[in-house]
């Protein structure tokens, strides 16, 4: 059992080294869901596509084949593509089931799957039908195969047509964003391509980085959160002239937004200062947005003031865009690892993904007619004091569980209050302590001076993982906590303090 590489199914899809998953390997998982999207699914067929990791064409390659031969149809988007483009993609073909081949932000010999069901319902563990991923996994253990019987393999290039839409939808037309000076980094991922193509229609003032795709990755981890990673981008930004900047991840799917000074804005608050103009999308009252549990309480008011409610959610793309198909109330979601996420309307139906080319091209075009509501958005985050998610790795996962449930235990003995549920009753698989404000914010909410929020939560696509955040009313309360866990989670064996 153990050479079937079972790590690799992880929470939210599949993820793992490329070595230990072979050519046999991977041809066995692709039987396994070939059975699934035909038998369990009904799909007419799988659409394809694959990131700038240098395995995807091969692993593509093996599983298209492998769903043809099952007789199911194949339609390959050419190419390296970014995650975005790929779920528009789906969006255009809703009877196909959907398969993304890549990684993300992890290291470049790392590969992975995300997996879409008809309607881009997003397949997970404990998410889909007959348990989604946990029947894959079940179909791969058991050796699933079907009869053979060819199905055809077709190409679909969307790339003019997801260029339109996220412009049209962002309210970006040709030359509209003529003498904005912007600077973006791709880390030589998948996002370069798109992004370079629909800022140049808008007449944006481009300066492109490291825009070729290229899966060596040599910059490092294509992740925008590691310094040695984005620096070369930074000492550009700093040595230039420039409004803002963006910076991606492997995959195209995150986006960290900086001022031309250099100084980050946190996805929370990012989100508050394009929140109007989303909303202009969603009239009508009773609307709301989600918002992961290590956003900053400030900047959730500030959602709160465009007059809609917000609620906490667990972390997870695949959890997410689940919730928000389940509730068709909540239109949005941000997390703070720079995911936005929203319930697009494509051929009159409803699809709730991300699309991060038009949520950089919205952002721009809010960052040069509304200024002053990005100003205030860093205003506000100067009020506050962030140490941003790190992580330690443990030698197993009992030692992992202790030191969390130590954690917990010292700032509950300070005084916290701990959360670990949705108000849905799901569970945040993470938990949030707050001290000195409540669990549910609302525009007008009061905070005390010391306010502090702690998070927690065990990674879901890294081994041994536990990660950590905290946001504070101030910066020496922020340090403070930040030490104490350090302190802790030394006494249970972790490793050198993770960024990623």
């Amino acid at each position: 059992m153990n050479d079937l590489n079972l790590s690799m199914f992880r929470a939210y899809d599949i993820r793992t080294d490329a070595a230990p998953l072979t050519d046999a390997l991977a041809v066995r998982l692709a039987c396994a869901e070939a059975v699934y999207f035909r038998d369990t699914l009904g799909a007419a067929g799988v659409l394809v596509a694959h990131d700038a990791r240098s395995t995807g064409p091969r692993y593509l390659q093996l599983a298209a084949d492998e769903y043809a031969r099952a007789g199911l149809d194949v339609t390959v988007v050419p190419g390296v593509c970014s995650t975005s483009m790929f779920y528009f993609s789906a969006m255009t073909r809703p009877r196909l089931a959907a398969v993304m081949f890549g990684a993300s932000h992890n290291p470049a010999n790392d590969t992975g799957q995300k997996i879409l069901g008809p309607g881009v319902r997003p397949i997970a563990e404990h998410i889909g039908p007959e348990g989604g991923l946990d029947r894959i996994k079940e179909l791969y253990i058991g050796g699933a195969s079907l009869p053979k019987a060819q199905g055809r393999i077709t190409a679909y290039d969307p790339t003019e047509e997801y260029l339109a839409y996220s412009m049209n939808l962002a309210g970006v037309e040709e030359g509209s964003l003529a003498g904005l000076s912007l600077l973006q980094d791709y880390l030589n991922g998948a996002a370069g391509r798109e992004m370079m193509l629909a800022f140049g229609r808008a007449g944006a003032d481009l300066t492109p980085l490291h825009f070729t795709a290229d899966g060596r990755f040599p910059l490092g981890d294509p992740n925008p959160v590691k310094a040695k990673v984005i620096r070369e981008g930074l000492e550009t930004l700093a040595a230039g002239r420039f409004t803002l900047a963006n910076f991606f991840d492997g995959d195209g799917d995150r986006i960290d937004f900086y001022r031309g000074d250099g100084t980050y804005l946190s996805s929370s608050f990012a989100y508050a200062a394009i929140l109007p103009e989303i909303k202009k999308h969603f009239p009508g009252a009773g609307m709301g947005v989600y918002a992961d549990l290590k956003s900053n309480p400030l900047a959730l008011m500030e959602m709160a003031r465009c007059g809609v409610s917000v609620s906490v959610i667990r972390n997870g793309h695949s959890q997410i865009k689940n919730a928000l198909f389940e509730n068709a109330a909540q239109f949005g979601t941000v997390e703070e690892s720079a995911h936005f996420y929203e319930a697009f309307t494509h051929g009159g139906q409803r699809f709730c993904t991300e699309n991060t080319l038009y949520t950089a091209l919205l952002a721009a075009r809010a960052w040069k007619e509304t200024p002053e509501r990005f100003d205030r958005m860093f205003e506000l985050q100067a009020r506050t004091a962030r140490e941003r998610e790190w992580g330690y790795k443990f030698a197993d996962d009992a030692q992992r569980s202790a030191a969390l449930d130590a954690v917990q235990a010292h700032f509950e003995a300070k005084g916290t209050a701990t959360l670990s549920r949705m108000s849905n009753g799901y569970d945040l698989e993470a938990t949030m302590m707050r001290r000195g404000l409540p669990f549910s914010i609302e525009a007008d909410t009061a905070t005390a001076a010391d306010w502090l929020q702690v998070c927690q939560r065990i990674s879901q696509s890294e081994d041994s993982l536990a990660r950590w955040e905290v946001v504070a009313a101030e910066a020496d309360i922020a340090a403070e906590a930040k030490r104490d866990i350090t302190a802790i989670v030394q006494r249970f064996g972790a490793g050198e303090e993770y960024q990623g």
